[in-house]
């Protein structure tokens, strides 16, 4: 190793250590998540556990809404049930006049105390609380993945600090000293050291060597130690990390992610946090630090599961709404295109949940499948409520009771 092949290595340095990169802000929601992933720290799967209880508190929060909302479309859905005779009738009646069959629709649904928009505000709210949430845990994964990083840089450093002068409590291996950019080794007292560490280590031969050779043994020890630490710092802490056939919560759940990506895909995460595409200065540390984790740089971070879920429950989910709506939908304009839009609704958004999955980390698949099933399980309940109590409603009831101007408009 020549000395500008040194200089290069020593460049990775800043007083014997690799430089950290700078964290991402949080909001307080970001705040939060990371509280209650802390409160399971120390658990199998912390993220994935965290996620699940963060989504079930924030579905429960908003359970009001929901029920609301639910309970608001699922009437509106039976009185559209019940008004379909004399709305097939304005069907026939105006086959031809769409513009005149919405006016004498909208009569007979005023008429008859249907309003759709009340069902439409509750979901535009939680329509807003669901991308805040998104952009959160956005930044969030970039926080954590920046985050994890940083504890490999700092358990990178502290192997390296051991062995760097400071003047206080001065011992055998403390052989480097760092100052201004001047690198300096005590070449005599680091081959006493290494001569205790390795027995196969020629003290009289390292002595004969020149500068330069003298360094690249010196090097090799630091950085062989430094890269050890590392990697027993990662199989220390990625049982927070993983979950199942997962490697890394924070990388999506993909074949074509690794358990460690490439300085190439963890760029991407430095660029979104910093907002800047110039990250080479941070590249050779990179390498250095996880130089060791070359196994889990090939290994696949995952195998699409989590996405095929996603897709599958919203699937259902639009399904389940698309047939608690069927009578709206259908009878919604005179030629039937409401209920081919809400088909076509029925495909795009699990398409759109599978491609938020594709592109972002599986602890946000966790998050909208969480999100999903809370949904579907509250929804069915509380259309069952609904329909029996609406139906099982006695004669006398005026919850629905056809007025004269309903009447008038058979």
């Amino acid at each position: 190793m020549n000395i500008s092949n040194i200089l290069e290595i020593s460049k990775i340095f800043n007083s014997f250590g690799v430089d950290k990169i700078p964290s991402v802000p949080l909001d307080w929601i970001g705040s939060i998540i990371g509280w209650i992933f802390d409160l399971f720290s120390n658990f199998y799967g912390a993220v994935a556990l965290g996620v699940i209880v963060f989504t079930l508190c924030l579905k429960t929060l908003v359970l009001p809404l929901d029920i609301y909302s639910r309970v608001k479309t699922k009437k509106q859905s039976l009185l559209m049930r019940k008004m379909k005779p004399q709305m097939e009738k304005l069907k026939k009646q105006y086959a031809n006049d769409e513009k005149m069959y919405q006016q004498k629709v909208a009569e007979l649904q005023k008429a008859n105390g249907f309003s759709p928009i009340g069902a439409c505000l509750p979901m535009i709210v939680s329509l807003i609380i669901f991308m805040t949430v998104f952009s959160s845990f956005s930044v969030y994964s970039n926080y954590a993945t920046l985050k994890n990083y940083n504890e490999m840089v700092g358990a990178y450093n502290s192997s390296v600090e051991v062995y760097v002068q400071t003047g206080e409590n001065d011992t055998n291996e403390q052989f480097l000293l760092g100052k201004d950019n001047n690198y300096q080794c005590d070449f005599g007292k680091f081959a006493d050291f290494y001569a205790t560490q390795d027995e196969e280590f020629n003290v009289e031969e390292f002595a004969v060597m020149d500068e330069n050779a003298k360094w690249e043994v010196v090097i090799d020890f630091v950085q062989l130690g430094a890269r050890e630490a590392v990697v027993d710092w990662y199989e220390e802490n990625k049982v927070a990390t993983e979950f199942g056939w997962i490697g890394n919560m924070w990388y999506p759940d993909s074949y074509f992610n690794k358990k460690v990506p490439s300085y190439s895909d963890f760029a991407s995460s430095v660029s979104r946090a910093l907002g800047s595409s110039n990250n080479a200065n941070y590249e050779l540390g990179y390498n250095e630090v996880t130089y060791n984790l070359s196994e889990q740089k090939q290994t696949p971070n995952g195998y699409f599961v989590l996405i095929v879920l996603s897709i599958g429950f919203m699937l259902l989910q639009q399904f389940i709404m698309m047939r608690t709506q069927k009578d709206t939908n259908e009878l919604a304009t005179v030629d039937g295109s409401g209920a081919s839009a809400n088909k076509w609704m029925m495909i795009i958004m699990p398409i759109m949940f599978g491609i938020f999955s594709f592109f972002y980390s599986a602890a946000f698949s966790v998050y909208m499948i969480t999100n999903t099933l809370y949904g579907l399980i509250t929804t069915l309940i509380i259309n069952k409520i609904v329909t029996v109590k609406f139906e099982n409603r006695n004669d006398d009831d005026n919850s629905y009771r056809p007025s004269k101007n309903a009447k008038r408009l058979k």
